[in-house]
Parts: structure tokens; sequence; C-alpha cells
């Protein structure tokens, strides 16, 4: 049973790029070949902001070989970054990326290959449900198979644990309203008058010539260096300014519904995507937005991870230091409350805030104001002792 299938995208002009970046079709016909979406504004941003952070946070692992594959380069065309954000791109949009594990004679992951959907097919077998994942060359000719261990596999939204879905799923009645209502909006503004004003010329019945004479003449004495000048008319003259229609510039700022839909099926908050939100700070934003967003994606690279490439009880986790990093006086609270609470050392509360480490400053701070309850009750039973004798 083909899950995926390839299939030819003869690309027109504006779109060439983007679907040598981005295409994939499915077998549902109600599936996004996503690199049409990114014309959609409000798409396009939340693909951008998610790929973005998905690519900016680094990954940490106990294997430092594993940690410069995934935070400097996975191989000798790609640097880290590009490989992330691609990754996150095509999950996104597709619901599916992948990527090929490569390893050298004695097991060790040695690179990483980020594969574009266009060239790969994925079969399911229908006795046992496995997965196995051919990947073409570049004119798709050949062939390679791969077994479900050598593919790195990211799945943003599945139903069944083996296949993943795209937001844009879900969005196709939204989308088609906003580009509607763009539509509407163009045609509005390219079909009606745009004029600045009007100049009415009384008990006259003047030609197209005389007209144009007109105008030029007035807006010669009106405009340029005559600006904000007083106006003079003669007596059968009257001159009024055009004004647009309010209701026409209430649509305009009201056209945030179908933003909205978008952030609420990416699950981004919506000031991500330049809705105005005054209930919150930025500080807070960032917290909501890694504890209601960042968190599910980043766990959909980590389990992959986890699952292909970690050993033993280890795991990855993305290292989120950065979201906070453009807010310095939060940077340095954190330091200095974990310095205080003898969770970290002087040098490694240094380091979050920009500092050079210093001599002696590895060793954990505690207070001697705290204790645990045992000493504290050691501590009474001595003093009562001591009075009694």
């Amino acid at each position: 049973m083909s899950i995926f299938k390839r299939e030819k995208v003869e690309p027109d002009k504006e779109t060439a790029f983007l679907d040598t970046v981005v295409s994939m079709t499915t077998d549902d016909s109600n599936t996004y070949v996503g690199a049409r979406s990114l014309r959609n504004s409000d798409v396009y941003t939340a693909v951008k902001v998610i790929a973005s952070d998905l690519a900016s946070n680094p990954i940490e692992y106990t294997d430092k070989r594993l940690t410069k594959l995934l935070n400097k380069a996975p191989n000798d065309k790609m640097n880290a970054w590009s490989f992330k954000f691609a990754l996150a791109v095509n999950m996104l949009l597709n619901g599916n990326s992948f990527a090929r594990i490569y390893r050298n004679p004695s097991g060790q992951v040695s690179s990483l290959e980020f594969i574009n959907n266009s060239r790969m097919t994925v079969k399911k077998d229908d006795t046992d449900d496995s997965l196995s994942y051919y990947v073409t060359d570049g004119d798709g000719r050949n062939s390679v198979e791969l077994k479900p261990t050598e593919v790195l596999h990211f799945k943003s939204f599945t139903s069944d644990g083996l296949i993943g879905t795209s937001a844009l799923y879900s969005l196709a009645d939204e989308i088609n309203i906003q580009n509607t209502g763009n539509k509407l909006l163009r045609s509005l503004f390219n079909r009606s008058v745009q004029g600045t004003g009007i100049l009415k010329v009384g008990k006259s019945n003047l030609d197209a010539k005389s007209k144009n004479a007109i105008r030029e003449k007035f807006e010669e004495a009106n405009t340029g260096d005559n600006a904000l000048r007083t106006i003079i008319l003669d007596e059968d003259m009257e001159y009024s300014t055009l004004e647009v229609n309010s209701d026409v510039l209430k649509f305009v700022n009201s056209n945030s519904w179908t933003t909205q839909q978008v952030a609420k099926a990416f699950g981004i908050p919506s000031e991500r995507l330049g809705v105005e939100n005054d209930h919150t700070s930025s500080t807070q934003n960032n917290l909501l937005y890694l504890q209601n967003t960042l968190v599910y994606y980043f766990q959909t690279f980590t389990s992959e991870l986890d699952m292909k490439l970690s050993s033993g009880d280890n795991m990855f986790t993305f290292n989120t230091d950065k979201l906070f990093s453009a807010d310095y006086a939060t940077v340095q609270d954190l330091a200095i409350k974990g310095l205080q609470g003898g969770l970290i050392t002087i040098n490694e509360g240094r380091e979050k805030i920009g500092l050079e480490p210093v001599p002696n400053g590895d060793k954990l701070l505690t207070s001697l104001n705290y204790t645990t309850l045992d000493n504290l009750e050691n501590y009474q039973n001595k003093n009562e002792s001591e009075s009694t004798e």
C-alpha cells in the first residue's frame, strides 16, 4: 500500500523555487501541496516563526558528536540551522519531513541528510503496519530502499502514529475565505475612484481638453511648493475633498479573523502574526508560547531523535535559554536566583549573562541560613541539654 506517491509538478515561474523546496502529494486529494500556501502571508509567518525557533534553539545530548551534527553541521553541504529549519518547514506544511541517517562501519552516526519530500515514498505493509522508505535520486530514475532505523521521520500531527497531517488540512475553508476577502478589497481599490478631491465649475459645459487644462492649472497652483497655502477659487468654482468609505476602512482594519484561525491551527499566539495583544507582557508571551506551543513541536523532534539516535536512558532536549535572552533583566534575575539557591555556580551564572568566568567560580554556593529539619531538631536538642546542665 503506497501512502505517499510522487507526482510530477510543472511549476510556474513564480512558484518554481518554492515547489522545489517543498512539494508532496498523498492519496488524499484534500491534502495540500504546501509550497503554494506560502503565498498566504499568515501561513508563511506562522511557519517561519515556528521553524525559526526550532532551528535556533540548540539541541542538547550527552554524546557530543551527535550534538555537533545537530547544532553545527549535519553534513558537508548544509549547516545545522538550515537543516533543522527545512525539516520544520516541511513538517508544518506537509505534515511529514525526513532525514537520512548515515552510519560508519562501527555503527556510529556519521552524518544526517535532509530528504526533500518529493524524493521520498513511504510504503506500509498491510499485514503488520511496518513502514519502508524509498528515496530517489535527483532525476527520479533510481530508488534506494531504507529501513525505518535509517530515516528520521518527523510528524507534526498524527492520528495513527505513523503518518503526519498538516495543520493546513484544517484551514481549507478559512484560507479560501481570506483569499476571497483579499480579492474583494483589491477589487474595491482597483475599480473605485481614486481621486483626492472634486473641483466643480458652474454654468459651463467643458470638453475633455478644457477639463484637463483646468485640472492641471489647479494642481499646479495648490500642490508642490504651493501645498498648504490658501486656496483661491473663482466665483463659479467649488472644491471638496473625497473621503474613503468608512465601512471599507473598518473592513480592512477588522480583517483579522482568518489570521486568528491560522494562529489557532498552528498553536501559536495571534500576536506572533501581528495581531496586537495589550493584556500580556513580552516575557509572559514568551513563556506561554514556550509552554503551549514550542514544547509540543520540540517533542515531535526529540521523540524521534530519542527513538532513532539515543542510547540507554539518555534523551535529547532543547535548550530554550535563547527565548528569554532578549530580556537581559529576566536572564540576570534567573541567574541570580539560581546562584542564590545553590542550583548553578558563579561561572554558570556569568555565562548566562555573557560574562567571562572568574577563578574559583565553579563551586556551588549556599546560605548559612538554610539547613535541613534534622539538623534543626539536633540543634534544638543540643541547646536544651546544655541549658539543663
